[in-house]
């Protein structure tokens, strides 16, 4: 799959949606909702901060030149 999967708290009932933005290369979510599952700087990330914000600066970057090859 290759769009995000988050899909919030304030969803309380069937049929929930998801975000729908392109996931991060590997991941189940995009940019900005990767840092709200996994809470930037928390344990769960086990020291691997810096290789997902590059990953996620390359990311909003290929994003870009997309949209401009598309206008």
């Amino acid at each position: 799959m290759s769009e995000c999967q988050y899909i919030g708290s304030e969803q309380r009932q069937w049929p929930y949606t998801m975000c729908g933005q392109k996931n991060l290369e590997g991941k189940s979510y995009c940019a900005d909702h990767y840092w709200v599952v996994y809470k930037k700087g928390s344990s769960n990330l086990k020291n691997n901060t810096k290789a997902i914000d590059a990953e996620i600066a390359e990311l909003k970057r290929l994003q870009e030149l997309e949209e401009i090859e598309n206008v």
